[in-house]
């Protein structure tokens, strides 16, 4: 069953230069405003027990959206439906009076759900219980820290048991402790058929928690599927991004001078772009620099796997394996790294690669990072960041099977 429907779905604001020109407008009948889409032809369709995330850059539309669907505001086009009861944690604060106590605040929350009597003073109980904040219920929500917030906000809308959960970024201030039994709820809601709609900038949390993601990008859709495959989109775009707008910016530095990275390339996957590996397969690495005249340098290289969401996998160098780069007739050095079985799990991948002298590896001359990117295939179902070498025993003295 469809729980979350939206048909064209767009928002349009209006900005006016200076606040007279909103009295203008109205007084002479003329536009003095320019329209705004933060959010324009969504077709989103969710059905029960549907974990969706949402991602997407700051001003991509993602607020508008989680807004649209909790009805705090109209949509300009298009139309949107929720079947069953629905509960939301949105930014900070929202729905808490300040002057208010946690418990007063809760007492209306269940009242707003229609929740009464006895009924409502349990569930009160439960919030309570779950947010952990003690004494500080009894204290007024204007003296909460936003960890505070979160606890009382989070542990409200599940203690109404909606059908459909909507979080913006909850999770990003909550302690360790916190967000473990966050998550816990969460699991549970889906387990117990309930629809999700997710809304972070941690992809790790997207992946755990849901099965499908939505990223937008200047307020429409960019890509809506699989949450590993809309993820790893995202990732690549930011990370061209971030390569276009490092490479725009003129550098303070002359190290580079000194030595030189000319290429960096990567072998041994299967065609496309980005290219594949398959998890355990070979993947060799290509260095080529070039030491400045004079330089009082012996040619060194350290690379870094790392993962599309900014995760040093492993890092390995010249300098640390005692290995000295080949001088080639054209006055380059060239080094080759290979590794046998690449034990990464699925994703998205680049290489950061830095130029230092193998005496010592305490200056690094020329750095280039997001090189390379590519992608690895899981075909197991082990999932993680790198695949372990490993073996299965009944006891300690009954082998099973070595898994290779």
């Amino acid at each position: 069953m469809r729980t979350v429907n939206a048909e064209n779905l767009g928002k349009a604001y209006r900005l006016y230069a200076r606040p007279i020109d909103r009295a203008l407008e109205w007084m002479l009948g003329r536009p003095r405003h320019q329209e705004f889409w933060a959010l324009r032809e969504l077709d989103l369709s969710i059905t029960s027990g549907e974990a969706v995330g949402v991602i997407g850059e700051n001003g991509a539309g993602k607020s508008t959206l989680l807004a649209l669907l909790t009805g705090t505001t109209r949509p300009t086009t298009g139309s949107v439906a929720v079947q069953g009861t629905l509960a939301a944690i949105l930014e900070l604060g929202a729905g808490f009076h300040p002057e208010f106590s946690g418990r007063h605040n809760a007492r209306m929350h269940a009242a707003l759900f229609g929740i009464g009597g006895n009924e409502a003073e349990r569930r009160i109980e439960e919030a309570i219980a779950f947010s952990e904040l003690g004494g500080f219920i009894d204290q007024p929500v204007r003296t909460y820290s936003s960890g505070m917030y979160v606890r009382l906000a989070f542990a409200l809308a599940v203690s109404v048991d909606p059908e459909v959960l909507v979080i913006d970024e909850a999770l990003a201030v909550g302690d360790q402790h916190f967000q473990t039994k966050c998550v816990d709820r969460i699991t549970e809601f889906r387990e117990a058929g309930k629809t999700i709609l997710f809304c972070s900038h941690a992809m790790y949390q997207v992946k755990k928690l849901c099965d499908r993601a939505l990223w937008l990008r200047q307020g429409r859709v960019a890509a809506l599927g699989p949450v590993d495959e809309v993820i790893d989109a995202y990732l690549e775009h930011t990370r061209v991004k971030d390569r276009e707008e490092a490479t725009s910016q003129p550098t303070a530095s002359n190290n580079a001078a000194v030595l030189r990275l000319v290429d960096v390339t990567i072998d041994g996957g299967e065609g496309g772009e980005p290219p594949t590996w398959l998890s355990g397969a070979p993947l060799v690495v290509r260095v080529v620099l070039e030491r400045g005249s004079g330089a009082d340098v012996e040619p060194g290289v350290g690379v870094a796997f790392v993962r599309n969401d900014g995760l040093v996998c492993y890092c390995v160098s010249t300098e640390m394996d005692g290995v000295a780069m080949e001088r080639h007739a054209d006055g380059t050095f060239r080094a080759v790294l290979r590794i046998p079985r690449l034990p990464l799990l699925g994703g998205g991948y680049y290489l950061n690669v830095g130029t230092i002298d193998n005496r010592s590896a305490l200056l690094v001359y020329d750095v280039q990072e997001r090189l390379c990117p590519f992608r690895v295939r899981n075909p197991s179902d082990e999932f993680g960041l790198m695949r372990m070498d490993h073996a299965w025993e009944a006891s300690d003295a009954s082998p099973l099977r070595a898994v290779e």
